[in-house]
C-alpha cells in the first residue's frame, strides 16, 4: 500500500510566489453532505481578522461545473455558489465575496453563538462564530479592514488545490466547518513566532481541558498520548515542507483516512508541532443540523460513521486500504518501539474495531476472506504485544483470533456479540466430582463449558488451573452443539495433599482472560478412597470466589471427632484463586 505521498515528485510546482503571496491558503473540501454549507463557509473565512489580502481560498470540488455554452457557468452549477458570490465569472473559475469591514475596535463577545446581523462588527453574510472566551481583537499584524473582496477558486481535487496552493501556510477545512474569526490570525501569528510546521486547532466542543487540548503548548512531542487520536487535516501546515517532501493525498482510499496518510507524515517529518487550546478555532457541521456529530478528528472518521460507510458495497475493503495506507506511513517513520506503538494502537482502537465487527459479519463471504486476510496482515506487521495490552478486552478477543488465523472463530466470536450484545469471555464450571479409577483409588473430574470457540488454536494452555497441583490434566474438544468448547480437568486424588487445597479455573488469551464462575447452588461432592494404607474423605465443593476447595481428611479411630467437623471452616483463611485481566 502506497503511502500519503509520491517520493521524489513534487506534489507542488516549484516554488514561484512573489511577495505578494497571501500568508495563508485555505483549502475546502466539498462533499455532498456538506454542499449546502459551502455559503457560510465562505463567509466565516470573508470574516477573518487577518484581513482578505492575506488569504487566499481554493475551494476542491470534484463535481464538474458545466457552463451553458458562454463563459457563465449553467444554472445548476450556480444554484451551488454560496450567497454573494457572483455567478459571471471569467471562464478561469474565480469568484470574489465582497469585502466586509469590522470595525477597528470590536466589542466582546457575549456567548459563543453566531453574530447577528444587528450587531454593529458582524459580516454582512454572517462572518463566523464567536470565540467561547475574549475579546474580538485583532492580534499583532492582523488587517482590520479589507481594501480588496476575498477571492475564491474552484478546483478538482485536494492534489490539484495543492498545486495552486501560494500561501506560505495551509489549512485544510470542510465545506460544512465553518472558522472563529481570529483563527487564521492567531495560527499564523503561532506558527511564525515558534517556528511550528504543524499547528493543532481545538475545534469547538472538543473536549477542551483534556487529552491534547488541555492547555496552549509550543513544542508537542510525537509521542504525546493524544497526538495520534488528532490525525484530521483541520490543521495549519507550513507549506514548504509538504512541497520538498512531495506530499500527496491517496486518491484511491476514503477521503477521510486519506487525510489520516497526509497528516501522519506531514507530522514525522515535522521540525516542530504546536497545539492552541485558548480559542475556539473550527465549528464542525452545520448548525442545527446532524445532531450528534461530534467535531475535531472524528466528524467522517467516527466510529459511526465508518460503521455506516463500512456497510456500503465495497466499504470494508476501502477501510482496509486506508487503514493500511496510514499504518504503512507510520512504520516507516517510527519503526518498532513506543512512538509507533502509540498511533498504530489508535488504528487497531478505531478502524479495527469497525474492520473485525459487525460489517464483517454481514459481508459476503469473498469480501470477509479478504478483508480477514488484510486484517491479518495488519495484525502480523504492526500488533505487538505493548499495542494488544491497551485495547480493550472484547477487541483483544477478535484480534487473537484473527492473529490465529481463524476465521471462522472470529466469525463465532461475532455471532456471540450480535445475540448477546457482550464479547464471549466467560467460562463455567459445569461439575465438580470423583471418579474410581481403579481399587479404591479416585480421580477428581471438572468439567467447564466456554462461548469461546476453538481454544486449542488460540496458544499454548489457554486454559490453566490456579492452586492446584501440576499432576492435572487438561482435555478440550468442541462442545456437542457445536458453540464454543468443553473443557474437562482430570486430577488424580493422590496429588492433593491432606487439608484443604483451593483450586481455579481460567481462560487466558494473549492479551485477556477470566476465571471461571461456579454455578450458584452447586453442590458439594464426597467420596471415600485409600492413600496407601490410610482411609481417608474426598470432598469438593465451591468457594466464595469462582473456585472450588478440595478437602482430603483423614479419616479412623484416631481422627473420629475431627472427621466429623466441617472441612470447610478455614476456606476463609486461605488466598483466592489467582485472577487474569
Amino acid at each position: 500500500m502506497s503511502s500519503s505521498s509520491n517520493a521524489g515528485i513534487p506534489a507542488v510546482p516549484e516554488d514561484r510566489d512573489g511577495t505578494d503571496a497571501p500568508d495563508v491558503t485555505v483549502v475546502v473540501a466539498v462533499r455532498e453532505e456538506g454542499r449546502r454549507g459551502l455559503g457560510r463557509c465562505l463567509e466565516s473565512l470573508a470574516g477573518q481578522t487577518i484581513g482578505a489580502t492575506r488569504i487566499e481560498v481554493l475551494v476542491a470540488d470534484g463535481a464538474p461545473c458545466p457552463t451553458d455554452g458562454g463563459a457563465r457557468p449553467s444554472p445548476a452549477c450556480v444554484r451551488r455558489l454560496p450567497a454573494g458570490v457572483e455567478p459571471g465569472l471569467p471562464a478561469d473559475g474565480a469568484h470574489r465575496l465582497p469585502a466586509a469591514e469590522p470595525p477597528q475596535d470590536a466589542p466582546a463577545a457575549p456567548s459563543s453563538s453566531w453574530p447577528s446581523s444587528s450587531r454593529p462588527w458582524a459580516s454582512p453574510y454572517g462572518g463566523g462564530p464567536t470565540p467561547s472566551s475574549g475579546r474580538l481583537r485583532a492580534p499583532s499584524g492582523a488587517t482590520r479592514s479589507r481594501a480588496k473582496p476575498l477571492t475564491v477558486e474552484r478546483t478538482g481535487t485536494l492534489n490539484q488545490a495543492l498545486a495552486r496552493a501560494r500561501g506560505r501556510y495551509l489549512f485544510f477545512l470542510d465545506a460544512g466547518d465553518l472558522l472563529g474569526r481570529e483563527a487564521l490570525s492567531r495560527l499564523v501569528d503561532a506558527a511564525d513566532g515558534h517556528g511550528a510546521d504543524v499547528v493543532c486547532a481545538r475545534a469547538a466542543g472538543s473536549g477542551s481541558g483534556s487529552g491534547v487540548f488541555a492547555r496552549t503548548r509550543h513544542r508537542v512531542p510525537l509521542d504525546e498520548p493524544g497526538l495520534p487520536w488528532e490525525l484530521s487535516t483541520a490543521k495549519l501546515f507550513r507549506r514548504e515542507p509538504l512541497l520538498r517532501h512531495g506530499l500527496r493525498f491517496a486518491e484511491d482510499v476514503p477521503a477521510g483516512l486519506a487525510e489520516q496518510a497526509f497528516t501522519l507524515e506531514a507530522l514525522f517529518r515535522s521540525r516542530g508541532v504546536a497545539v492552541l487550546a485558548d480559542y475556539d478555532f473550527r465549528f464542525a457541521g452545520l448548525p442545527g443540523t446532524r445532531p450528534g456529530r461530534r467535531p475535531g478528528p472524528e466528524g467522517r472518521n467516527s466510529q459511526a460513521a465508518l460503521t455506516a460507510a463500512a456497510g456500503e458495497p465495497g466499504g470494508l475493503e476501502d477501510l482496509l486500504r486506508g487503514t493500511a495506507a496510514a499504518m504503512a506511513v507510520t512504520a516507516r517513520f517510527t519503526g518498532s518501539g513506543p512512538l509507533g506503538d502509540g498511533f498504530h494502537l489508535r488504528h487497531f482502537a478505531h478502524e479495527g474495531e469497525v474492520l473485525t465487527g459487525p460489517a464483517l459479519l454481514r459481508a459476503p463471504e469473498p469480501v470477509r476472506r479478504r478483508v480477514f486476510a488484510g486484517v491479518r496482515r495488519l495484525v502480523a506487521d504492526h500488533l505487538g504485544d505493548a499495542v494488544l495490552a491497551g485495547l480493550r478486552p472484547g477487541l483483544r478477543l477478535r484480534l487473537s483470533y484473527v492473529r490465529a488465523g481463524d476465521e471462522a472463530g472470529l466469525v463465532s466470536v461475532l455471532r456471540y456479540e450480535a445475540a448477546h450484545g457482550v464479547p464471549p469471555l466467560r467460562t463455567d464450571l459445569v461439575s465438580a466430582d470423583w471418579r474410581r479409577t481403579g481399587a479404591a483409588r479416585h480421580t477428581l473430574v471438572v468439567t467447564a463449558r466456554t462461548p469461546l470457540p476453538h481454544l486449542g488454536a488460540l496458544g499454548v494452555r489457554p486454559v490453566r488451573l490456579t492452586g492446584s497441583p501440576e499432576a492435572g490434566r487438561i482435555l478440550l474438544r468442541a462442545a456437542s452443539d457445536g458453540a464454543g468448547t468443553e473443557i474437562e480437568v482430570r486430577i488424580p486424588a493422590e496429588a492433593f495433599p491432606p487439608g484443604l487445597t483451593r483450586i481455579g479455573l481460567s481462560t487466558v488469551l494473549p492479551g485477556t482472560g477470566h476465571t471461571a464462575a461456579v454455578a450458584p447452588g452447586t453442590a458439594a461432592r464426597q467420596a471415600h478412597g485409600l492413600r496407601g494404607l490410610r482411609p481417608y474423605r474426598l470432598d469438593v465443593c465451591p468457594d466464595d470466589a469462582d473456585g472450588l476447595v478440595v478437602a482430603v481428611v483423614p479419616v479412623g479411630p484416631r481422627r473420629a471427632g475431627r472427621s466429623r467437623e466441617s472441612p470447610f471452616r478455614l476456606v476463609s483463611r486461605s488466598p483466592g484463586p489467582a485472577r487474569y485481566s
